[in-house]
């Protein structure tokens, strides 16, 4: 995939920008101030959305706030994702406080805690900005804020590089997306241009007691919380822009040189490791790929990076926007549910329980050490998350349960679960993005993958040794 570098332009918002959404038809108003509410992308440069705020606020003379709230009733709360978001948060404070920008943010340990802060932040703004985002938790949020504002209420679109609303059409494969994203990149992949505020950040009288993440112990922050904590947070996986640009650099300058070949083993560490970084928004698409463009990768390698990060995620994130029920099994196509649903009184004589599953106990020693790597470290190689995800259609016995707990074990183990990328890379194991191929027991005509696939790759067995036991409950 040919880049060419056109330094001229910036990926700020300009007129009529396509990424750019109004929610609600009320109207710019008097207020003290503009805020920007921090949401999907966590971070505190290379932000289209933030940097679209500030000059908002330029033009109407007043201080830009960002608002930033971290509650624990979102779906699967736990320890890990909390105490990964706060270090996020913490790496956003210390930049915003450098470009003079006031930053407010809201640990609530309860759900009655959290209610209606939003609203009195919001009813003290001219304006309120924030994060488009097609899954999770973002468009039920981003409905009821716009609703609630006082105020006009923006969203920006910055998940996939290509501004989502340029390809409306439901794609069904890569290959559909494919033309479609590259025709797009010369005029999207740009950098983003930082506005500096003019109005000195104000006094704020928060309607809550600001978290000074600089100084507070994140676990113990944690500890208080009404969250999941059996779900540990990592000790080899931290958040943050720092953390995720460090990995990017790594990356870069070793595994991306031969990433054609070297994403494909799990036992080498030829992937970027930044999936999280980008789920999270510590750090974006579309940095990523300005670097690896700059970085003098061999052009084999560069095409399969850029294939992954601009082809893949776009896809996911089309099919994310154009089918609210992305995350569900309605949302698999309907010749492969056709299909399983057909197969699903094939024996199973491998089945077992989900609870026995989620604690990795299969007879497959792979798909348990597969298993094993997600509860413990929230994470699966992307090649061992296919053979994961068709495994399990043939170890639960009704199709749909197997789909609904593989999105279940992704959304509550998975640093990068809840996300487009997983919620795809769960879809593609049932059919989702793919084609029929000859039928066979259990998967019908849904692409098979079993242990002989891995074995062309790397070595499964000694793999899995590597993988540590789950503690004994």
């Amino acid at each position: 995939m040919p880049l060419t570098r056109r330094a001229p332009k910036k990926a700020n918002i300009r007129v009529n920008d396509p990424r750019l959404r109004v929610w609600n038809d009320k109207p710019v108003r008097s207020g003290d101030y503009v805020a920007y509410w921090c949401q999907a992308s966590r971070r505190a440069v290379d932000n289209v959305a933030l940097e679209y705020a500030i000059k908002r606020a330029n033009e109407l003379s007043l201080p830009v706030v960002v608002y930033e709230a971290l509650r624990p009733d979102y779906p699967y709360a736990s320890d890990r994702f909390h105490k990964f978001i706060l270090e996020c948060a913490r790496d956003s404070a210390r930049i915003l406080a450098q470009r003079g920008i006031a930053h407010g943010f809201f640990l609530p340990r309860t759900a009655d805690e959290a209610k209606g802060v939003a609203a009195q932040v919001f009813a003290r703004a001219a304006l309120v900005v924030s994060d488009d985002h097609p899954s999770f938790v973002y468009p039920r949020q981003n409905s009821a804020a716009a609703r609630n504002a006082l105020c006009t209420y923006f969203t920006v679109d910055d998940a996939a590089i290509a501004p989502l609303a340029l390809i409306p059409a439901h794609e069904s494969q890569a290959r559909t997306i494919r033309p479609k994203l590259r025709a797009l990149l010369d005029e999207w992949l740009m950098p983003v241009t930082q506005v500096t505020p003019q109005i000195d950040p104000p006094a704020i009288d928060w309607p809550f007691d600001p978290v000074d993440l600089d100084r507070a112990d994140l676990d113990a922050l944690v500890a208080e919380c009404a969250i999941d904590h059996e779900v540990r947070a990592l000790e080899d996986r931290h958040g943050g822009s720092r953390e995720a640009w460090s990995r990017l650099a790594t990356f870069l300058a070793r595994g991306a040189k031969s990433y054609d070949e070297g994403r494909e083993d799990p036992s080498e560490d030829g992937t970027s490791n930044l999936s999280a970084y980008l789920h999270f928004g510590a750090i974006s698409a579309r940095a990523c790929a300005l670097a690896a463009r700059d970085a003098g990768l061999p052009q084999a390698s560069l095409d399969a990076y850029l294939e992954q990060l601009v082809v893949r995620r776009g896809l996911a994130f089309n099919h994310a926007a154009r089918e609210p029920r992305h995350a569900m099994w309605e949302g698999v196509p309907e010749w492969a549910r056709a299909t399983l649903l057909a197969h699903a009184k094939d024996e199973r004589p491998d089945a077992k329980p989900p609870a026995l599953l989620e604690r990795a106990k299969s007879d497959d020693p792979v798909w348990n050490a597969a298993q094993r790597e997600l509860v413990l470290y929230g994470r699966i190689h992307n090649v061992l998350r296919m053979f994961w995800g068709k495994r399990l259609i043939a170890l639960v016995k009704r199709p749909r349960d197997a789909f609904e707990l593989a999105v279940r074990m992704m959304d509550r183990y998975a640093l990068d679960g809840r996300d487009p990328n997983t919620y795809a890379g769960v879809g593609w194991c049932f059919g989702l993005h793919d084609r029929p191929f000859p039928e066979r027991p259990i998967y019908g005509t849904v692409r098979p993958m079993g242990i002989g696939a891995l074995k062309k790759r790397f070595d499964p067995k000694e793999w899995a040794e590597t993988i540590p036991m789950l503690p004994k409950r």
